[in-house]
């Protein structure tokens, strides 16, 4: 069965697995060229991961001053972009992260099946889309990781890649998902 079903496998059907395509109203594009740098820059705005039933909302992060020391705050019902991180299209790494769940403050699970992701990149392309003011960039998923929260650290890339991030496992969360994506297609979206 197609891992994207495992949550509801009385629907899986005898679909077979996609392949590894672009829809046909974006532009394929070289994650390390700048031919799409005329429309990168703007941040993201909304975020789609349809393997898993995601459609949210993107907020830029803040930082908070805890006296000693600073922090960025956590993302309330949506994905929160570290905003010192690149933005969609630009050649480098946007860092994007979510709750897994968070029942004491109420900040909602917008990342709950994320870790499934792991699975479904076994037997299919997992895409990621991000809409900014004047565009919609594609990424591809290309591995998913589990680390330590120690372990994380926010690295650079030279291409132009995301970075999601949840905490994990339920309950105990000392463990950071980590789904890696670079970006395959744009579409320009029309001036409003």
């Amino acid at each position: 069965m197609n891992p994207r079903y495992w949550s509801e496998p009385h629907w899986a059907g005898n679909l077979p697995f996609g392949g590894p395509t672009i829809p046909d109203d974006f532009m394929p594009v070289d994650s390390t060229a700048a031919e799409f740098a005329s429309l990168s820059g703007e941040p993201g705005l909304k975020m789609r991961i349809p393997a898993i039933d995601l459609d949210a909302t993107v907020s830029e992060l803040e930082i908070i001053d805890l006296g000693d020391s600073r922090e960025w705050s956590t993302p309330d019902k949506v994905v929160g972009h570290i905003p010192t991180t690149a933005n969609p299209g630009e050649s480098a790494n946007g860092w994007y992260f979510g709750h897994l769940s968070n029942f004491l403050s109420n900040e909602g699970d917008i990342f709950r099946r994320l870790p499934e992701i792991a699975a479904m990149i076994k037997n299919d392309p997992v895409d990621i889309f991000i809409t900014t003011s004047n565009a919609e960039y594609m990424y591809r998923v290309t591995q998913s990781q589990l680390l330590h929260r120690d372990d994380l650290s926010l690295t650079e890339t030279s291409d132009a890649q995301i970075s999601l991030v949840t905490c994990w496992p339920f309950r105990v969360y000392d463990h950071r998902v980590l789904v890696s994506a670079v970006l395959v297609a744009v579409k320009p979206l029309p001036e409003a």
